[in-house]
């Protein structure tokens, strides 16, 4: 029979599994979706807009850190939460070009697609307070 801490110790490992699953998933799709863009022919367009590139720099840091996340968590998980919440700053001005309004909306920074970017980090944040609550450790 497993005792509570062993449970909460499980339950530890399951969001942090979870977290990096899902962590992999976003950013190995984010790096496809740049990969798959990059190497389509198309032809030659007018230059990326600089607000538009610093959005994307930010996506870029953004898949590193769910990368980095792996090794080192809270590292990984604070450098993603400094470039979405970068990029979210950009959305919800309304600054990135397109069909984006900003504010409070779904074409601003309650765009459920870009929602879904903030679990793995909130996952990896909610496994660190776990542990420092003592709830997975062996302390007495």
């Amino acid at each position: 029979m497993k005792t509570d801490r062993e449970r909460k110790n499980a339950a530890i490992v399951v969001i942090r599994w979870s977290a990096r699953v899902l962590g992999l998933i976003i950013a190995g799709f984010l790096l496809l979706m740049f990969i798959g863009q990059s190497l389509e022919s198309h032809p030659p367009s007018d230059p990326i807009e600089l607000i538009a590139a610093i959005g994307l720099a930010l996506m870029g840091i953004y898949v590193v850190a769910m990368f980095l996340a792996l090794k080192r968590e809270r590292l990984g998980s604070f450098l993603g939460v400094a470039a979405l919440g970068g990029f979210f700053v950009i959305m919800f001005l309304g600054l990135l070009p397109g069909n984006v309004s900003g504010g409070f909306s779904t074409k601003g920074i309650l765009n459920p697609v870009f929602l879904v970017l903030w679990l793995p980090i909130l996952l990896y944040l909610l496994c660190w307070g776990l542990e420092r609550r003592g709830v997975g450790t062996n302390e007495q």
